[in-house]
């Protein structure tokens, strides 16, 4: 099977690597995106993935030579409409954290249901990467929640005394991202934030995808702060930072996966959790021990094995369709 999707969230479509399926990436010139490009620093290239121009790709689609298109947004969906080729679209973001982030003063009721209207009239599949997102929208439509593959992610020694955070754009996304809250529980305490963040000086992305897993592995505690009206309570990097064996401390958020105490701490009191960074800085050996409940969560909960199973059932769907 081979798919062609426009490069976006690169983690995400590495996680389709290991199922058998293969794909065209396209990449676009100028600035029409964040990431547009694959970059091997964030994810390496999988064998018989493809990189190619829009060019190339609509050559490919009016030629009949892709079982599926993927989409992450409506402007990659309208793209691949003036085509034949069965269309998957999947919404990574929540209706109210866009609005929040563009700042439109678009109808939110009025654009999810042009919205729908349109990935019906199509014959479109909609999928969502997890429930509270799906429910955000209002729509109809198969949740497949985020994965990780804990192969790829163990050895976690926390042998610095650091908190980790991994974000991209945290100031720009602030609203969001919780980073507010973020300032204040880090605040004079040794952090290492790890992403594309230009207005913060201290932070810069991995130089590869071994190093962010070096950071995992080393770094004593992670913390996510997303907003949990407008994000869910974890995303890619928590659930790696997991998967490798780090303990979280977490804003109170319904859909986080921290269980305070027993994987990490959360709470929607800051001192509270200020107060938790502070202890797990201080003792790396409940440090450990939170780590490992965290790793047992993702190990049952999050399985690459039933995002692929899935996947494959909406691959079939949307090829019964054409």
């Amino acid at each position: 099977m081979r798919i062609v999707t426009f490069c976006a969230h690169q983690p995400f479509l590495y996680l389709f690597a290991r199922m058998g399926v293969d794909m065209d990436v396209v990449q676009l010139e100028g600035q029409r995106r964040f990431l547009q490009n694959w970059r091997d620093s964030v994810r390496p290239l999988p064998p018989r993935w493809r990189l190619l121009d829009w060019d190339a790709a609509k050559r490919n689609l009016a030629a009949g030579r892709y079982r599926l298109s993927l989409a992450h947004n409506l402007s990659d969906y309208i793209d691949f409409m003036p085509f034949k080729t069965p269309r998957v679209m999947v919404v990574h973001t929540t209706l109210s954290g866009r609005v929040a982030e563009e700042k439109t003063a678009v109808d939110p009721n009025a654009y999810k249901r042009d919205f729908y209207r349109l990935i019906k009239k199509t014959g479109g599949v909609l999928t969502f990467v997890s429930e509270h997102k799906r429910k955000d929208w209002g729509l109809p439509g198969a949740v497949i929640p985020l994965p990780v593959d804990c192969e790829d992610y163990c050895g976690y020694t926390g042998e610095r005394a650091e908190i980790l955070r991994v974000a991209n754009q945290l100031v720009e996304r602030g609203d969001i991202l919780g980073y507010d809250a973020h300032q204040t529980l880090t605040a004079d305490l040794p952090t290492t934030l790890v992403g594309h963040n230009p207005r913060i000086e201290s932070a810069r992305p991995a130089e590869s995808w071994d190093e962010l897993k070096a950071f995992y592995r080393t770094r004593r505690v992670y913390l996510h702060t997303a907003a949990a009206g407008m994000e869910d309570g974890y995303n890619t990097a928590m659930l790696e930072a997991m998967a490798t064996g780090m303990p979280v401390v977490c804003a109170a958020h319904p859909t986080s996966p921290i269980v305070d105490g027993r994987n990490g701490f959360i709470a929607d009191d800051l001192t509270y959790l200020r107060a938790k960074l502070e202890l797990l800085l201080a003792d790396r050996d409940l440090a450990r021990t939170l780590g490992s409940a965290a790793r047992q969560t993702v190990m049952a909960r999050f399985s690459i094995d039933a995002f692929h199973r899935r996947w494959r059932e909406v691959f079939h769907k949307a090829a019964r369709k054409a």
